[in-house]
């Protein structure tokens, strides 16, 4: 009788699991390929990191719209609002040097 019921529970938790959609989403992933490559990278507020590693690595990303911010010394930065989509998305940007 309990090993009939411990198999019963087994079935539920397993059906219940199936039917739940449970399969984690793919994640959105980000390259940059940015002049001058050793710009750096802000997602949100926060540092994402510098082009030179994500246009070899790109990162992962909750899908959905962010704010991304690229500067780097002697250039003007770049704001820009991006809707991400699961799967990798490549952005190129070319910031424009301050003048001296």
């Amino acid at each position: 009788m309990r090993v009939t019921a411990l198999l019963l529970l087994l079935v539920l938790v397993a059906a219940g699991c199936a039917k739940s959609g449970t399969v984690a989403a793919e994640p959105a992933r980000l390259q940059v390929i940015a002049t001058p490559s050793n710009a750096s990278v802000y997602i949100d507020g926060h540092y994402f990191g510098r082009a030179t590693v994500l246009s070899a690595e790109p990162k992962a990303l909750v899908p959905g719209v962010h704010l991304m911010t690229v500067q780097a010394d002697d250039h003007f930065p770049h704001d820009l609002e991006l809707d991400l989509p699961p799967g990798v998305s490549t952005l190129r940007i070319e910031l424009r040097p301050v003048p001296p």
